[in-house]
């Protein structure tokens, strides 16, 4: 069992004045509860630090030997609460913040900007994966916060709703006649969906490619390749002139969210860290 920094702190005094009147005046305590302490600290420690005599106590050659590593002792325990008392209280710090990279291109640009006008103090290092791992990464403490879409339930998680989005099929303005193809990622659940829902009828005779890049289905839908399953929020970014390909086939509603753990609200930090990526979408 270890010592603590009171009993440490209680022993220095009275090795110092080599008296436990004494030494509970100096400290403002009283005589048994700092008797009580002595005993304590030697029950700890397994040796007896003092002798007691009539004019005080002196100190034993364990006494002595402890006595001098005290102050190390002290100092260390100072710097671990100077460590804790950082951590809570002041707004630095370093997580780790996961996204799918879509969902990066238009929820980051805005989040970083609230870090570095409000805490700069805070770093951040990036993790890029499909939402749902995303949400498994925080519920495992390998992600400290995530942007997903439509994240599984969890009693460790917290979720704050962003905003909306929806999924749909898209091409270009200036259509024209376009390949028969369908850009998609099939190890998105909202674009299997969609694809299960869309008779064959429809797209009878059309290829369907499969990307795991979004921004690589939009680049090709803009430039006539054939038309691409994406999230709005993806389809318009930057400008892009792409419009709903046929309003008629299926969509499917997104629902976008930050995640993380309650833990992460421990620290000053990591509440400052959730306030600015809080925002409406």
């Amino acid at each position: 069992m270890l010592a603590t920094s009171t009993e440490i702190e209680y022993f220095v005094e009275v090795y110092q004045t080599r008296h436990v009147s004494k030494a509970a005046i100096r400290l403002g305590v009283s005589q048994p509860t700092l008797t009580l302490s002595l005993q304590k600290l030697e029950e700890k420690l397994g040796t007896k630090l003092f002798h007691r005599t009539k004019q005080g106590v002196v100190p034993t050659e364990q006494g002595t030997l402890f006595y001098r590593k005290s102050h190390t002792l002290l100092e260390y325990w100072g710097e671990a609460q100077k460590g804790i008392y950082r951590s809570t209280s002041e707004i630095f710090g370093r997580f780790k913040v996961g996204c799918h990279q879509s969902v990066g291109a238009y929820v980051l640009p805005k989040f970083l900007d609230n870090l570095h006008a409000q805490a700069p103090g805070i770093e951040v290092e990036l993790a890029h994966d499909f939402s749902r791992k995303i949400t498994e990464g925080v519920v495992s403490y390998n992600i400290d916060i995530g942007f997903v879409v439509n994240p599984f339930r969890h009693p460790d998680l917290v979720l704050k709703k962003l905003g909306d989005d929806r999924v749909l099929f898209w091409k270009r303005r200036s259509g024209g006649n376009l390949p028969k193809r369908i850009f998609a990622d099939k190890n998105l659940i909202q674009m299997q969906e969609i694809l299960g829902k869309t008779h064959s009828k429809e797209f009878k005779g059309w290829n369907l490619i499969s990307t795991s890049s979004l921004e690589l289905i939009r680049t090709l839908t803009l430039s006539g390749q054939g038309i691409g399953i994406l999230p709005e929020r993806v389809a318009k970014a930057d400008g892009a002139d792409l419009v709903p390909y046929d309003s008629n086939l299926p969509t499917y509603e997104d629902k976008i969210f930050i995640a993380y753990r309650k833990d992460v609200l421990s620290s000053k930090a990591g509440r400052e860290l959730i306030r600015l990526a809080t925002f409406e979408l």
